[in-house]
């Protein structure tokens, strides 16, 4: 499951040349796909690939990958409980709670996309702090359709979003993968092993956001492989 302001495609191509023995399944989210119409509701999207795993894979999934958004979405469907799910990759998921600054970062959000929409930059300084020294990957995975109205719902779900109760139930493997340039997905990795002592945290040296997934492509792979096959 990708991340906000992409696709499925755009943000997964880079892995898929590695994974030809695998079966894999890319799930688009609405409002990140010039076949879907806005984002309304980021929980219903999970009911809806909840509904395709229990009616398709007779409910039952080896391995659930979600990235930065898809990470939360992730998180919520092996928290509901509704799916049997055996492993879990979590790159970057976004778990915490922006509180009174989640406004803010709707609209500095809103306003970055557009402006990346229109083929303006963002200042270097303000990208390095955000996303990382020398990355490029959010410009690269940006899917050009995508509103203001489905950023700000997706960014409602995820900066407000709490961790289900129910994850603590969770009995199979969660790795957490971030950059060592990625505050929040640390203090997320951090808040997440709250509910699940167990988890698996990996950091990655010098990576922001998507960085090592997009610019280190057969190495992610090679360990992504490793876990499943772990």
């Amino acid at each position: 499951m990708h991340g906000m302001a992409s696709t499925a495609l755009l943000c997964y191509e880079p892995l898929l040349g590695y994974l030809k023995d695998y079966y894999v399944i890319l799930a688009e989210v609405d409002g990140h796909s010039d076949n879907l119409g806005e984002l309304d509701s980021l929980a219903d999207n999970c009911t809806e690939i909840e509904a395709f795993i229990l009616e398709k894979l007779k409910g039952e999934l080896y391995c659930l990958c979600g990235f930065s958004m898809g990470g939360t979405m992730a998180v919520e469907i092996v928290g509901r409980g509704n799916v049997r799910i055996s492993k879990v990759l979590l790159d970057a998921a976004f778990l915490t709670k922006m509180g009174s600054l989640t406004k803010l970062y709707e609209k500095l959000f809103c306003k970055g996309i557009s402006r990346m929409q229109q083929g303006k930059k963002i200042p270097k300084l303000l990208m390095d702090l955000i996303m990382g020294k020398d990355n490029n990957s959010v410009v690269e995975m940006l899917y050009p359709g995508v509103t203001s109205k489905t950023i700000t719902n997706a960014c409602e779900y995820v900066y407000r979003y709490d961790i289900p109760e129910g994850i603590r139930q969770y009995t199979g493997q969660v790795v957490f993968w971030h950059g060592t340039n990625e505050p929040y997905p640390r203090k997320s990795a951090e808040l997440l092993r709250k509910y699940l002592p167990k988890l698996e945290v990996v950091e990655f040296d010098n990576m922001g956001h998507g960085q090592y997934l997009h610019e280190y492509s057969a190495e992610y792979a090679t360990k992504f492989i490793e876990y499943l096959e772990a």
